[in-house]
């Protein structure tokens, strides 16, 4: 009776034991399953670049070859142009900052002024047109002085 007792106990701890660690609890997140629209992965520092057509990190592989290329193509996405459709003229640029003036149509056509910043290896577009601008946003992100002659006097 002594070795029944035993026996049972020895079968209901193992089963005890069997039924605890086969309870499912939620898998934690995998890292780096955040892909995006196009498949990339922000968490790993990927993003879309729509030139090449693929997910690169921006500070091994540029979207674009050079700041006139990116402004250009930034230009026409905001426009809805082609990069065929726009005259661009770098005036200025540095590694960081680049002014530029543009056209939209054929000689002649009035245009205006572009401002872009480069932030993680990315040229953004932070002022477009002929109009007011926002001088402390403009010195904000730190341009030259000289890129803002004639118009944050």
């Amino acid at each position: 009776m002594k070795r029944l007792t035993l026996l049972a106990l020895a079968l209901l701890l193992t089963a005890c034991s069997l039924s605890s660690s086969t309870t499912k609890e939620p898998a934690p997140a995998v890292v780096g399953g955040d892909r995006d629209a196009h498949g990339c992965l922000p968490s790993a520092g990927y993003t879309w670049c729509e030139p090449k057509q693929k997910c690169l990190r921006a500070w091994e592989e540029a979207c674009f070859s050079s700041a006139f290329e990116s402004i250009a193509w930034g230009l026409a996405q905001l426009h809805g142009d082609t990069q065929s459709q726009i005259s661009l003229t770098m005036v200025k640029q540095t590694e960081t900052h680049a002014r530029a003036s543009v056209r939209f149509g054929p000689k002649g056509t009035p245009g205006g002024i572009v401002l872009a910043v480069q932030k993680n290896g990315v040229w953004n577009i932070v002022y477009e047109g002929n109009g007011s601008v926002d001088c402390p946003a403009l010195k904000a992100d730190a341009f030259p002085q000289e890129m803002l002659v004639g118009m944050c006097d």
